[in-house]
């Protein structure tokens, strides 16, 4: 249903996170932070909010994805963060890290903890460490829909005096309560709203040490204003807070410190417990849990789908067909993209009229083939991300992760590594982006390094074209072979990069499973209009004006190519070339390769004088034996990523000396396969 109150306004909200740039708000803006456990509707209900008036980039020095977006109510502007999902304020990852730091240091006017009606106990745990931040809180109990399927019997009135902050009914899914939440925030911020907390104590022990530490911690300008927390926080081994505290306070009071923490295992525990305690005084009287024993759905769902070998089947099939369709849909959309720019081209061309042919090479085949590129992109990576936007909406994305985990272990990888690797045979490049849905840095950063191995669509059009000239009989056997080999490639980099570079254990797959739901078009929607976004904001100008410096190497000094900056280093490399069978020719079209992929049958066309594919794979086998095509065929699928996909690793990476072992590790492992096929090859004659 409509909400007539209820609107997004349009507000500078365009804002790169990374920058030092300040944002302007209107007077009176009312900043909110999202915050509550995964898969509770956080993302439902920002997207209500904020609709497309919203900004995705990430929290300045890390890879996690930061959202925050504007709407208006009652002639007041919100200002809405979407924190990390997350369990607690623990600082035990990277997203709790975030959350804490930001209800803490940065202080939002309000906090949003949105709770999942159907499983309070396990989320109130998060919202007693918010209301220990000192934070202003408002509860968003949603899924009460849910709640009520499973005869949960919810008292809210009961529940709000019990924990004596706002409490409001919201079903996100159907944009029940969202006006009413908006309502209690602003009458909350202007003191017309009853905020007292609960009290949470521990046991006399903890309560000893915890004013134990305020008083030394109130002795020092730390940076923590809520100095209760900070000593809770230190209790708990939060290395985080720790760390900061290390070049403020006394070495004396560091050591007392570190001797606290010795013993944080078993302070833990107490604490957790009191917490527990906390909630169970909260609820007792206000829930009322279901006494009927419900199978649901889900559970009759996840009966099959967690099944060894029919669950394994049906995840390949549902990937399998995500992956068909991608290409099915993307692949018209991307040829008339070529088609728009093809004529633009041509009416380039004629606007242009008696210019200089370098102005007419630069503007035609350099900045407008950069922008056709970064263009043709589009429709893949978008609709690639409406598919796992419903995976992700509809709860499959985790039964996949789950499901594959076991066979992707058994390789050296993490379970969600599995969706990436799919997704990088169709383009490398939502391949490299996919792996944002791994929560490990190590974990992530393998997939990103190790995907550009996997082929990509376009490595399979010069695979196609050479398998067809020079392997037509046995084309289905040369095919099989290059994805056995880069596959392994993958296995063994994974093993060898854990070892050296990326040293770590692959962390547990520790994943909640989430009910089943009909996914929301808005949600999904604006889940792949952000994350295309994003690329194209990040990629494109880095791809539009390489495509411009290999136009100039490739057409200058000389008028050819053959005797331009590429054909001239393609001459200076060739004895290199020679050690496993490639010429000149060969070694400027994979360079030139390096753009995009299929750039190299362009190349080679041009320097065989070949005015068609045909033509060119006559000249081809002319030229080179079938060994050396298929040493090619190699070289290609595994040597250094696209342009695209190398912008892409550099962001998702976001450290040069990973990036560097991205580039040059794969050409050495091309170099080193294609060696040894090459002379194999010889050997065998």
């Amino acid at each position: 249903m409509k909400n007539k109150h209820l609107k997004s306004t349009v507000v500078s909200s365009w804002h790169d996170s990374g920058s030092n740039d300040d944002i302007s708000y209107n007077k009176g803006t009312i900043t909110v932070a999202l915050a509550g456990n995964p898969n509770v509707g956080k993302s439902t209900i920002f997207n209500i909010l904020t609709g497309l008036n919203q900004h995705v980039g990430n929290w300045p020095g890390k890879t996690v994805e930061k959202k925050e977006g504007y709407t208006a109510y009652n002639d007041r502007t919100y200002k809405i963060v979407d924190l990390p999902g997350t369990y607690s304020l623990s600082s035990g990852s990277i997203e709790e890290t975030i959350a804490a730091s930001y209800i803490v240091e940065e202080k939002p006017d309000v906090v949003i903890s949105i709770i999942d009606a159907s499983n309070i106990d396990r989320n109130m745990y998060l919202l007693g460490q918010i209301l220990e931040t000192g934070a202003k809180v408002v509860v968003a109990l949603n899924m009460l829909d849910l709640a009520a399927s499973k005869d949960i019997e919810l008292n809210v009135e009961e529940l709000e005096t019990h924990l004596g902050i706002p409490v409001v009914p919201v079903i996100a899914v159907k944009n029940k309560g969202i006006k009413e939440l908006l309502g209690v925030i602003g009458e909350l911020t202007e003191h017309k709203r009853t905020f007292n907390p609960a009290p949470l104590y521990y046991t006399k022990a903890i309560e000893g040490l915890v004013s134990d530490l305020s008083g030394r911690l109130s002795t020092y300008s730390i940076p923590f204003t809520n100095i209760r927390w900070a000593s809770i926080k230190i209790l708990e081994g939060d290395e985080h807070v720790a760390g900061v505290l290390k070049s403020i306070i006394s070495p004396e009071d560091h050591r007392y410190i570190k001797d606290i923490q010795s013993k944080a295992e078993s302070l833990i525990v107490d604490i957790a417990d009191s917490r527990y305690d906390w909630i169970h005084n909260i609820t007792s009287s206000a829930v009322k849990p279901s006494k009927l024993n419900i199978i649901t759905f889900t559970d009759k769902l996840d009966h099959l789908l967690t099944n060894q070998f029919m669950g394994l089947a049906i995840i390949v099939a549902i990937l399998g067909f995500i992956f068909w369709a991608t290409f099915s849909l993307s692949n018209p959309l991307a040829a008339w993209l070529s088609q728009f720019f093809n004529l633009l081209d041509n009416v380039s061309v004629k606007l242009l009229g008696s210019a200089p042919e370098w102005i007419k090479g630069l503007i035609v085949n350099g900045v407008i083939g950069g922008v056709g590129t970064v263009a043709s992109f589009f429709p893949l990576i978008f609709i690639f991300f409406v598919f796992l936007g419903i995976l992700e909406d509809t709860g499959m994305l985790a039964r996949s992760t789950f499901i594959m985990d076991r066979v992707m272990h058994v390789l050296g990888l993490h379970g969600k590594s599995f969706i990436c690797l799919l997704v990088g045979y169709g383009c490398n490049v939502p391949g490299v982006m996919c792996s944002r849905v791994m929560d490990n840095e190590t974990d992530r950063k393998l997939s990103v390094i190790i995907n550009p191995f996997i082929p990509c669509s376009a490595r399979f059009v010069v695979t196609s074209m050479f398998v067809s000239v020079f392997f037509p009989h046995y084309a289905w056997l040369v095919m099989i072979a290059v994805i056995g080999i880069s596959f392994a490639i993958v296995v063994l980099s994974g093993l060898l990069l854990r070892k050296t570079v990326l040293k770590g254990e692959r962390s547990p797959l520790i994943i909640e499973l989430p009910l089943y739901r009909k996914p929301n078009a808005r949600t999904v929607g604006l889940y792949a209009w952000n994350k295309t976004v994003s690329f194209f904001k990040r990629a494109g100008t880095y791809i539009v004006s390489f495509t411009i410096i290999i136009w100039f190497l490739s057409h200058y000094p000389g008028s050819t190519i053959d005797q331009s900056v590429l054909g001239i280093v393609g001459r200076r490399l060739a004895p290199i070339g020679k050690v496993i069978g490639f010429d000149w020719r060969i070694l400027v079209a994979l360079i030139t390769g390096f753009t995009a992929k299929e750039t190299s049958i362009a190349t080679l066309s041009v320097l065989y004088n070949a005015s068609s594919e045909q033509a060119l794979g006559v000249a081809l086998k002319q030229s080179i034996t079938p060994l050396v095509a298929f040493v090619f065929i190699i070289f290609q699928t595994l040597y250094i990523p696209c342009l695209a996909t190398i912008v892409t690793m550099k962001k998702e990476l976001r450290d040069n000396k990973l990036l560097a072992i991205g580039i040059v590790y794969p050409l050495i492992v091309a170099f080193l396969i294609s060696f040894i096929i090459y002379r194999t090859g010889l050997l065998l004659g």
